[in-house]
């Protein structure tokens, strides 16, 4: 991914959406058999870039589920893979491989539903989304909607179709989507789509203790996301971190949360490795801020201050 000097694209808030729909009765198990999931050579077939590890505590937390006659945390989508928390009901993590080059268009269909392979407990599907005016937040996917929808037009139906399961969101105050978190999952699918690269993408929350609790929902505040590519200057395994707050936009919804001021940040990996109790081993030594310290932390105000050498 070059330099840029000026971003590809103008970043406006997205129109209000239609009432997103919830369907309470899910797939059948079976139905999800040939997914196969996040592939690490997507990249490259010459290099390996992993599922991120994850730590003791993580191990602990995230649910797992015999599947194909093995024990796993990872739940394999079209082109995306999730793992779940069980004390947060939210992904600890989503993994999505994308190929602009072969992107489609899709229209999107907004059902939200269970995954019927783990529990419905560990899931959300209400609870604390609904109407932002009555104080409720919107289902933030974590792996973008456009993001997995290439290949075939069937399989990209598919896919955009998969990122609306309870596994994949989180709570997201909507202006804060549509922001310059926003912003930067556009200007990464938009590169891959000019340039014809493919590109790895990881995106979680930041579980807290201090996160607030809004509707009987531990509500994550920091959002934090890598990108893993090839460098089309140097021709070498790149990734870049980065940090996103949504604490502004808690405390707007909801007066009676007050936070720090937490900037928009892109960080090494080795501090949000620190932040999620996760591992990219495959990652961290290609990452452009590997050389700086674990507390340092450059801000963003737009695509154009991200550092990608």
């Amino acid at each position: 991914m070059p330099k840029r000097s000026t971003p590809r694209y103008r970043f406006a808030p997205a129109p209000e959406l239609a009432a997103q729909r919830v369907r309470l009765t899910p797939d059948s198990v079976e139905s999800y058999e040939d997914r196969t999931g996040y592939d690490p050579q997507f990249i490259d077939a010459s290099l390996s870039v992993a599922l991120p590890r994850l730590g003791a505590a993580a191990k602990r937390d995230a649910v797992s589920f015999d599947w194909k006659g093995e024990k796993t945390h990872v739940l394999t989508y079209t082109h995306f893979s999730t793992a779940v928390s069980k004390s947060r009901r939210m992904p600890i993590f989503s993994a999505c491989n994308i190929n602009g080059s072969a992107a489609k268009t899709i229209a999107r269909t907004d059902i939200w539903k269970f995954d019927p392979r783990i529990p419905q407990q560990y899931q959300i599907l209400k609870e604390v989304y609904g109407n932002q005016k009555d104080g409720y937040f919107s289902r933030g996917h974590m792996t973008r909607r456009q993001d997995p929808d290439w290949g075939a037009k069937s399989v990209a139906t598919r896919a955009d179709a998969d990122t609306f399961h309870a596994t994949n969101a989180a709570p997201q105050v909507q202006s804060f989507n549509d922001g310059l978190w926003g912003g930067i999952e556009d200007y990464v699918l938009g590169n891959t789509k000019t340039d014809s690269m493919r590109v790895s993408v990881f995106t979680g929350p930041v579980f807290a203790a201090t996160d607030p609790v809004v509707h009987g929902v531990k509500v994550p505040v920091r959002f934090w996301k890598i990108v893993a590519f090839v460098h089309d200057e140097t021709g070498a395994l790149t990734a870049t971190g980065y940090l996103a707050s949504q604490a502004k936009a808690v405390a707007d919804l909801k007066p009676a949360f007050v936070f720090g001021d937490f900037e928009h940040q892109q960080r090494p990996l080795a501090a949000i490795e620190a932040m999620t109790g996760l591992k990219f081993p495959d990652l961290t030594p290609h990452d452009v801020l590997a050389g700086a310290g674990v507390n340092f932390a450059a801000a963003l105000r737009d695509v154009r201050d991200i550092m990608l050498a």
